[in-house]
């Protein structure tokens, strides 16, 4: 049913006397009911209420927790404690001391009442307290949490019939029936099975049928296989609890089966939230997405919306701490909205989509933001992995090209378009590349477009001006790739020529930058305790075979190198020689020695200096400066002139 028609048959309800009977409003768990009830169907019957000569008024009471009836009395008279300290304050019986205790009970929280009840009144409850005042007839109760009430469910509908038949009152339950009836059979079988271990009963033997045969067991254990045998004989039927349908049928007249308006409740929920009016903006425009997801996996329990609304609450402000491309920045928010709600649905659903959804069941094979998926799944949140995806993400929506961009329209049109129009479509791509606004993954095909116009009679400037852009962009990226020539298609030889040199230029100023920006400051790898590796990794990045010639040692001061070498094991000096004979290979001329020579002349004469106890460390330090001697000795015959 709608909302509409359930506000439609309460209203009927409230004005039909032809018998006493409650209505339930039936709904699943977190679809929305109470918040209906409270927000919307009350508002309604009070403003109708209102305008009666005799108007009732709406007392909603939750019975969560409840284990007796006394509790649900209680709970009752809560929901009327601040009128019933303006009656109890009229009262001369309590005495100055009980009409002071029994106002601080009821002006305080329904816990903290409790436990001074107890204290000062406690054989005074607090239902008792307002019975003697209290028109119920002239309220309309609405009771919630049916199904989380711990008394037996049979108590409680027996309780509320005596509500509806005797007080005359008119009763609103909302509870999820299918819950509801099935606490009641539990508690009915726990009832039934309950008797089958009282010994008192003479239980026929196995063996026999007749019920009355008298067969007592020596063994106080009873095995559960004889405890089933025993409840079928006392209960015979097939029905499971013909008490709770014989009482529900007496106290429920009518039966409304609440049906959430999902985009509807959604966006109340938004409108209450705290958001700032940019995220709730992004939220509503997707709350038909949201609604259709939830109804994919038949998931009703908004609940989860809020739970989605508080993780990705989180996960939004976290998003601020990393140091994002404003242009690209609402789609990343955009997709970490989308799947912070697809992986919350999926973790509080116990429905999975159905099989046919491809697109669906794509979207779960792709798991791009593990962060998010752990953090929804755990309750764990890591920044560093977040930072992760979110990157990722920004690069890969950095590689795509929008229809509309100039490249794309030179790379597909030219041949559709007049001069002038290629020629501002060109101007534009330049500007682009001036701004650094394209992915280097696109230079190869923007570098062919330029190319294949030129070779149509357009100037050649364009392309010197494309080429030294983008060499001026390479100096600026922190990770870059050799760009692809994209030459498949090209039939003119001369333009393929032409296309390949200027893409060979460009990946050799990417080489350069590559290993310029992936080394790290030597000074920093010697205070590492993986001085050795990283060493490795700063003068071969790429783990070729021969290792290229270049200065190390002058990248750090002498002390710094011999301070390390002093404290190091015999191992790190062997495998510091195994490095030092991959940068200077015996027999190999270097040129990058001219800027180490000093720094190398310095860790060898310092080698001398040391006085080690340790045979096989000082044997590692006397092979070690003999190898610095033999590469000071072949790049300077005269090397050891200059030391006298």
């Amino acid at each position: 049913m709608t909302e509409q028609q359930i506000i439609d048959e309460i209203l009927r309800y409230l004005h039909d006397d032809s018998y006493n009977y409650a209505v339930l409003i039936d709904g699943e768990w977190g679809s929305g009911k109470t918040y209906f009830v409270n927000n919307t169907l009350t508002k309604i019957i009070e403003k109708q209420e209102s305008d009666l000569e005799t108007s009732r008024k709406v007392q909603y009471i939750s019975l969560y927790g409840c284990k007796a009836i006394s509790d649900v009395q209680e709970n009752i008279a809560w929901s009327f404690a601040e009128d019933a300290r303006k009656v109890i304050q009229d009262k001369n019986n309590f005495g100055t001391t009980g009409q002071k205790v029994s106002n601080n009970i009821l002006l305080s929280s329904k816990k903290i009442g409790n436990a001074i009840l107890k204290k000062f009144l406690p054989n005074m409850p607090l239902y008792e307290i307002a019975s003697d005042w209290l028109n119920l007839g002239s309220f309309i109760f609405v009771f919630d949490d049916l199904e989380r009430c711990d008394c037996p469910i049979n108590e409680v509908f027996g309780f509320l019939n005596e509500l509806v038949e005797h007080e005359n009152t008119k009763v609103i339950l909302i509870a999820n029936e299918k819950e509801l009836s099935g606490i009641a059979e539990i508690q009915y079988l726990e009832l039934q099975y309950s008797l089958t271990l009282d010994n008192r009963i003479n239980w026929p033997s196995p063996n026999t049928s007749n019920f009355w045969a008298v067969r007592k067991s020596n063994s106080n254990l009873i095995s559960l296989d004889e405890m089933e045998r025993r409840r079928k004989l006392l209960f015979p039927t097939k029905e499971a609890n013909s008490n709770y349908r014989r009482i529900r049928e007496k106290l429920i007249g009518v039966t409304l089966k609440y049906e959430p308006n999902i985009p509807l409740i959604i966006s109340e929920i938004l409108k209450s939230s705290k958001y700032d009016p940019y995220i709730k903006d992004m939220l509503e425009k997707k709350k038909e997405a949201f609604s259709l997801e939830m109804q994919n996996r038949n998931h009703k329990n908004l609940r989860t919306f809020q739970f989605f609304l508080s993780k990705v609450s989180y996960l939004l402000e976290k998003l601020s701490d990393i140091n994002t491309d404003p242009e690209y920045l609402d789609i990343i928010k955009e997709h970490i909205i989308s799947e912070t709600f697809y992986q919350a649905i999926k973790f509080k659903s116990n429905d999975q989509p159905s099989r046919t959804m491809h697109a669906q069941l794509k979207k779960e094979q792709e798991a791009k933001f593990q962060s998010i998926k752990q953090y929804i799944e755990s309750g764990t949140y890591n920044q560093k992995i977040f930072e992760y995806n979110v990157l990722n993400l920004q690069k890969e929506l950095q590689a795509r090209i929008p229809d509309d961009d100039p490249y794309y329209l030179i790379y597909q049109q030219y041949y559709l378009q007049p001069q002038d129009w290629c020629e501002d479509q060109l101007e534009k791509v330049l500007q682009r590349l001036d701004e650094n606004k394209y992915p280097i993954v696109f230079y190869g095909k923007i570098i062919t477009s330029i190319q294949r116009l030129i070779d149509l009679g357009f100037d050649d400037e364009y392309m010197n001006r494309t080429k030294q852009l983008m060499l001026a962009n390479i100096t600026k990226m922190n990770e870059v790739k050799l760009i692809d020539s994209d030459l498949w298609y090209i039939e003119n030889q001369q333009t393929k020529e032409k296309v390949t040199e200027v893409i060979t230029d460009i990946n050799h100023a990417i080489k350069e930058h590559s290993e310029l920006v992936s080394r790290e400051d030597v000074g920093d790898i010697l205070k590492s305790d993986d001085w050795i590796n990283r060493l490795e990794n700063y003068s071969n990045p790429n783990q070729n075979r021969y290792v290229q010639d270049m200065s190390v040692f002058s990248k750090a001061p002498p002390e710094q190198w011999l301070n390390l070498l002093h404290k190091a094991s015999p191992r790190d000096i062997d495998d510091f020689r195994h490095w030092l004979g991959d940068l200077y290979p015996e027999g190999t001329t270097r040129k990058s020695y001219s800027e180490d020579a000093y720094t190398i002349k310095k860790i060898q004469k310092g080698l001398e200096a040391i006085e080690e106890k340790d045979l096989i460390k000082k044997a590692c330090i006397i092979w070690l400066h003999n190898q610095l001697e033999a590469i000071i000795k072949f790049h300077e015959p005269s090397a050891e002139q200059e030391q006298e």
